[in-house]
């Protein structure tokens, strides 16, 4: 019997194994519920990942049909303002063939004389030839003091009531 005493485990040791063995698995099953509040994380994340990825997506697409909507709007909006200007330098070109001068309408409108004679040069590019056709006070056609395709004719050209006309 001398054997199996030997063999025997004394009860404390047994007892000592046992609460370790009991705090092992004490702490398993808290590993495995905080692996598997991990995992619960994991898939929230990854929805909420997901609803990002598409709200994203979606303001994207927004801004995209915004800066479309915008870049029609600006079309349409400088299209408009074209024709504005079209009419606007019209109407300075007309004054400007009735004697006129830059200087003048520059005042009368308010506009720098840059931009109105830059308007009146579009005028004249706009509409070759109808400085000569223009009807003139006292009926008679303009006298021109430059030669046609001289630098002075894009500047100035004298009726022949001798008002200066400034086309540039």
């Amino acid at each position: 019997m001398a054997g199996k005493a030997a063999s025997r485990t004394p009860r404390p040791v047994r007892e000592q194994a046992e609460r370790l063995a009991a705090a092992r698995d004490e702490l398993d099953a808290r590993q495995v519920e905080r692996r598997k509040r991990e995992d619960e994380g994991f898939a929230r994340y990854a929805a909420a990942d997901l609803d990002a990825e598409k709200v994203t997506k979606e303001r994207d697409a927004a801004l995209a049909d915004l800066d479309r909507q915008r870049e029609r709007v600006h079309a349409a909006a400088e299209a408009k303002l074209a024709d504005i200007e079209d009419r606007q330098r019209d109407v300075l070109a007309e004054l400007n063939r009735g004697a006129r001068n830059a200087e003048d309408l520059a005042t009368l409108f308010g506009l720098p004389l840059k931009r109105v004679r830059t308007l009146l040069r579009a005028a004249k590019a706009a509409t070759p030839g109808q400085r000569d056709t223009a009807p003139q006070s006292g009926g008679q056609p303009p006298a021109a003091t430059a030669q046609p395709g001289s630098n002075a004719e894009q500047d100035s050209w004298t009726t022949a009531g001798g008002a200066e006309t400034v086309a540039s």
